[in-house]
């Protein structure tokens, strides 16, 4: 009996694994993630990403230590010493004597001024900081980018095996007719080939198409950093609303305030005039306050002799010292002056670079202005030709019916229906991805709608 109630249990827990099992595996079989999802992912994850927030973390610590050298600074030491006289001649120097020596200190030291070396020092991590932050920014901005092409690609190639499908099974039927007209001896052999040949043709497209769908979701999901999972679908709609026209000049001042790598090279300047006015500030005198306690113990093995008898050598002193302390290098063979001339010559470079940058972006928001007012035509034209294709493949297959039309006919309609259908998702997303590229150049980070 008991036996018997052990195995139910048993039975009763296996059961309900599976059935958890069963539950945590349908929940994420029909798993489905939009664009927005699918960058918070690759945000989160990116290795890149990663390391760059390590950096910070980094940079934040080295503003703490150089912050510290505006404190003031507490050494100690402690020493222990045996001195043994081998011979003494003349006058007897009780230092040089057989003795024990203690010595204890402890010095408070705290600069006054270092020639404002300390402060730009302290300045400098803080704007290197800034860099840090603003690399990490600029690799965000590329991998939201890359993401958001990668997506719109990725939609664009369901896209087209719908489209392909769609003509697999329109030639389909017109490999169908052609057979049925030429069986009863309606169109020569030569329409059977020809809709044949465009059938295949077809589902080699359609096989090209699918095979795209795979290369995009692999794709994608290296940008998240994500295992491969047949079990995730990605859906969005391809925006086929076109939002009002941009222009160049406020395009090109919001990149210039925004662009991470502008403000990069821009806080790399500060840097290297920090750079050089820490080079000239050893040019300065140091300054320095010092207070501190002494302690000294000596115990002399034997004890001195006078006219009057023995006397106890020993000795120990205990006292403060306090006072304020100036160095002043004088002369370093040009040491300094050099340094502040190479970051001089490298404060030159920077700029030239940031006119670089600014040159480059220039470019790229003129290219995505003119491709996407290039995309927005197409988008019209291809919806308007999108409707006559159809219209126009319709009117031959009815056409077909009746005897009054041709093999060729038809599939020349079914040509341009396809050609139709293809213009129009890619003329979405061309559309969609010179938005994007526009706003990689601008340096928006939101995430585009649609």
């Amino acid at each position: 009996m008991r036996n018997n109630n052990l195995l139910k249990y048993f039975i009763h827990y296996i059961t309900l694994v599976l059935v958890l099992i069963l539950a945590y595996s349908s929940g994420f079989a029909g798993q489905t993630m939009t664009l927005s999802q699918c960058l918070e992912t690759g945000i989160k994850n990116n290795p890149s990403l990663n390391a760059s927030r390590f950096s910070l973390t980094a940079a934040g610590h080295d503003i703490k230590a150089a912050r510290a050298d505006f404190l003031p600074s507490i050494s100690s030491s402690y020493s222990v010493n045996r001195l043994a006289s081998l011979s003494e001649k003349g006058p007897v120097e009780t230092d040089y004597l057989d003795q024990d020596i203690r010595t204890f200190n402890i010095k408070l030291t705290q600069i006054l001024y270092a020639g404002s070396r300390i402060v730009n020092t302290y300045e400098k991590a803080k704007i290197r900081e800034q860099v840090v932050r603003a690399e990490m920014d600029l690799e965000k901005l590329e991998l939201i980018y890359n993401i958001e092409t990668t997506f719109y690609k990725l939609m664009k190639a369901k896209e087209d095996v719908i489209t392909a499908e769609e003509s697999v099974n329109r030639l389909m039927e017109s490999v169908k007719s052609a057979r049925a007209f030429f069986q009863k001896e309606l169109v020569p052999y030569v329409d059977v080939l020809q809709a044949s040949v465009d059938l295949a043709d077809a589902k080699d497209q359609l096989g090209v198409a699918a095979n795209n769908v795979n290369r995009e979701r692999v794709a994608l999901f290296s940008l998240m950093d994500q295992p491969m999972d047949s079990g995730i679908r990605f859906f969005n709609e391809l925006n086929h609303t076109v939002k009002e026209e941009l222009f160049f000049e406020p395009s090109l001042q919001y990149a210039f305030k925004n662009r991470p790598d502008i403000k990069s090279l821009e806080y790399q300047l500060d840097i290297a005039k920090k750079e050089a006015k820490i080079a000239m500030g050893k040019y300065l005198p140091v300054v320095r306050f010092d207070i501190g306690y002494y302690d000294q113990d000596k115990d002399y093995e034997n004890q001195g002799t006078s006219f009057t008898g023995s006397y106890d050598r020993d000795q120990r002193n205990r006292y403060w010292s306090t006072g304020i302390y100036a160095t002043w290098d004088m002369f370093d063979g040009g040491r300094a002056w050099y340094g502040k001339e190479k970051y001089t010559s490298e404060a030159g470079k920077l700029k030239a670079l940031i006119k670089q940058a600014q040159n480059m972006i220039s470019t790229g928001i003129r290219k995505a202005l003119y491709s996407m007012s290039e995309a927005r035509q197409r988008i019209t034209s291809s919806a308007d030709a999108l409707i006559a294709a159809r219209e126009y493949y319709t009117r031959e297959e009815k056409r077909l019916r009746a005897g009054i039309s041709t093999i060729p006919s038809l599939l020349d309609a079914q040509g341009r229906l396809l050609r139709a259908q293809t213009n129009k998702t890619r003329a979405i997303l061309d559309y969609q991805v010179a938005k994007s590229e526009l706003k990689l150049m601008k340096g928006e980070k939101k995430v585009q709608e649609g």
